[in-house]
């Protein structure tokens, strides 16, 4: 079985001490890793607050910007 990473984003958060152990503190309640404590918290933020969370870029338009780069490449190449 092959498995679908999506996870594929990474971000560096600068924490207060106090927070970092309130974050660690919520994540061990849940049995959870700091990463999806993080993911969780954020998205039921977002939930709770009517922010609507953009939908993602569809991968056909990133497919098509790779190959619109490859081709780029071999024209300057043959040039």
């Amino acid at each position: 079985m092959v498995r679908v990473k999506t996870k594929t984003e990474v971000a560096t958060i600068k924490l207060t001490p106090n927070c970092r152990r309130a974050w660690e503190a919520a994540a061990a309640s849940e049995r959870r890793s700091l990463a999806n404590m993080f993911e969780v918290a954020l998205l039921e933020y977002c939930e709770r607050h009517g922010v609507e969370v953009p939908a993602p870029v569809k991968a056909a338009t990133t497919a098509k910007k790779s190959a619109a780069k490859k081709s780029a490449v071999k024209r300057v190449a043959a040039a």
